[in-house]
This record gives C-alpha cells, sequence and structure tokens, in this order.
C-alpha cells in the first residue's frame, strides 16, 4: 500500500513540476512579448506639410534634414508651392493638413476671406540684425542716394498688397507719398533685369529677387536697415507657421508633436545660422541655390515665445495702414 501511494506522490510531484514549467514558459514568453511590444516604435502618423520653397519657410526644411518629425513619430508629406499665396489658399481649403510659412498679410486676408480659423506656430521676425525686405538702387547709384530722392521715380515691389502699403509707410516717413513715385508690381524672377534694364529705378523686395541682384552686382542696399521694422515697429512678425484649427482640435496628438518639431528646428535656425541655409539649398529653386549662402542670418520665435498681444498688435496695424479690409481677433489662437 505504501508503495502504491509513493508511486502516486511521485506523479502527482512529477505534474506539478510539468505544470510549474509550462507555467514559467508561458510567463516567460508573455513577458518577451509585452516588452518586445513596448521597444517598437509605434505606427508612423501621417501628416501633409504644405511649404513655401522662399527662406522664410527655413525651419520646415531644417526640420526634415535633421530628422524632427521622424523623431516624433510623424511620416511627413511634403507639397511644394512656388510661392506663399497659392500656400494658404491649400491650407484653408483643407488640401494640406499644415503649413508654412506665410507673411501675415497673406495669412490674415486669407482667414478672412475664407473664414476659417487658424492656429500660429512660431514666428519669423525681422530686424536690423535678420532683414527680410530690402530697399535697392542700382549697384552705380550714388553713394548717398536717400529714400527721399525718388519722387518722380519707378519703384519696383513684389505684387502683394502689403508691399504696396510698407512702401507707402516708408515714402510717408520720408516725406513722399505714392503719389510721387510710380510703383511698379513685379515677379520676383523679372525684378534683377527689370532694375538693370532701367525699366524701374529702385526696388522694394526680398528674397530671392534681392541676394540675386546683389550677388550679380546689379544692385546694392540702399540703407542697412531694416525699413519696415524701423517705421512699423521692432522686433516686427514677419510670418508664422500655420495648422487649420478645426484640424488641430481632431488631431491634437499630431498638432503636439508637429509643434515639438517645429520648435526644434526653429531652434537650431536660431543656433546654427549657417548650417541651417545650407539645409534648404536643394528645395529651393536652382538658379537661387548658388546664393543660399549669402542669404541673411534668420530669427524665429518659438511657439511658446510668442503671444496673442503680438499677433493681435499686427492685425490692428494691418487694418489702420489698409493692408486687411477688416478687424480680425487673433486671441486663443496663438498655440
Amino acid at each position: 500500500m505504501k508503495t502504491l501511494k509513493n508511486i502516486e506522490k511521485n506523479i502527482l510531484s512529477k505534474e506539478v513540476t510539468v505544470m510549474r514549467k509550462i507555467f514559467l514558459a508561458t510567463l516567460a514568453i508573455t513577458i518577451l512579448f509585452v516588452a518586445g511590444c513596448a521597444t517598437q516604435p509605434s505606427e508612423s502618423q501621417e501628416v501633409t506639410i504644405g511649404y513655401s520653397a522662399l527662406r522664410i519657410s527655413l525651419p520646415v526644411f531644417v526640420a526634415v534634414e535633421n530628422g524632427y518629425f521622424e523623431e516624433q513619430g510623424l511620416n511627413v508629406n511634403l507639397e511644394r508651392f512656388d510661392t506663399a499665396q497659392p500656400l494658404m489658399q491649400a491650407l484653408v481649403a483643407g488640401t494640406v493638413d499644415v503649413a508654412g510659412y506665410t507673411a501675415l498679410p497673406i495669412t490674415y486676408n486669407s482667414m478672412l476671406r475664407s473664414g476659417k480659423e487658424l492656429y500660429f506656430l512660431t514666428a519669423m521676425m525681422e530686424d536690423k540684425q535678420h532683414p527680410i525686405s530690402y530697399f535697392l538702387v542700382k549697384e552705380d547709384a550714388p553713394e548717398n542716394i536717400q529714400v527721399a530722392d525718388f519722387r518722380g521715380k519707378k519703384i519696383g515691389v513684389l505684387p502683394t498688397i502689403a508691399y504696396q502699403k510698407w512702401l507707402e509707410v516708408i515714402l510717408k516717413e520720408n516725406g513722399l507719398s505714392l503719389d510721387d513715385v510710380e510703383v511698379v508690381p513685379l515677379a520676383p524672377a523679372l525684378q534683377p533685369s527689370a532694375l538693370a534694364s532701367g525699366q524701374v529705378d529702385a526696388l522694394f523686395t526680398n528674397d530671392p529677387a534681392a541676394t540675386t541682384a546683389i550677388q550679380q552686382n546689379i544692385a546694392r542696399k540702399i540703407s542697412d536697415e531694416a525699413l519696415v521694422p524701423k517705421y512699423l515697429g521692432e522686433p516686427f512678425i514677419f510670418g508664422s507657421f500655420n495648422i487649420e484649427k478645426s484640424y488641430a482640435d481632431a488631431n491634437p496628438e499630431i498638432t503636439q508633436k508637429v509643434i515639438t518639431a517645429m520648435d526644434k528646428a526653429a531652434k537650431f535656425v536660431n543656433e546654427n545660422p549657417t548650417q541651417a541655409k545650407e539645409a534648404m539649398k536643394k528645395y529651393l529653386h536652382e538658379s537661387q541655390q548658388e546664393y543660399v549662402q549669402f542669404y541673411p542670418d534668420a530669427s524665429y520665435q518659438l511657439t511658446a515665445e510668442t503671444s496673442d498681444k503680438e499677433f493681435q498688435d499686427v492685425a490692428n496695424q494691418y487694418l489702420e495702414i489698409g493692408i486687411i479690409p477688416s478687424k480680425i481677433q487673433v486671441g486663443g489662437l496663438i498655440k
């Protein structure tokens, strides 16, 4: 009888041992599976980013080249626009998810026309050390020539309401009015040759036309001052990166990831201007790439450094000088 009981006891003990081994093996496999899942990167989130192929979009280029979007788990589809106007039209139409950079006059007017609200992420700033708009004269113009000397002359400008209104402010501050000059709207690609041929006597413009004209020895700056900030207030918010509000509210995780990537890129641009300019070379038109190193250093505020008041002050100022047709409220739209 004892022998039988011992046999039964041994069998039971072996069964327990086997079951324990099976349990431990299963537990180990489960732990390894869970740990493996935890270390695997989550599936990338798709986002379409529209960009203008201009110097203003520098942080977008840096974010892509430095892998800042990938770090955030974003799979970015880039959509190129030659200028900012169609870029902003695409954003308010919803054909791109996020977009930038765009000058604030274009942004505000697009918001007013479409009725869409846009969040503002980061800001491109203009000051004396970081000029964006230039008043150019021919290389052989008199050394002491001033804005006040252009009475009766032709001034070529970018074909936008902003540049005409900014020019009007600059002229007024120098004792002239628009009636005292002939304003000639010119596409950027035509501006250097128009100045060289005498079609216009001066240019009020930005890059790429400005640096191209200077490097080709066609033009020089009338002054090292940044005239728009000088007369409209410094530091001057030139433009911003934007996300349509309904898209951002419906995709808060993606929005936060975009903000993080763009802030990191803006910080890199501020701290590494030469490297940043090199990063944008391949995104520009071939005719512009050789002059990238001569572009002025750019300056950006990070998203948290901007404020409702700053953007609202600019909007109010633009209403006053006629750049936008009606009042716009941007409070609560600064992310």
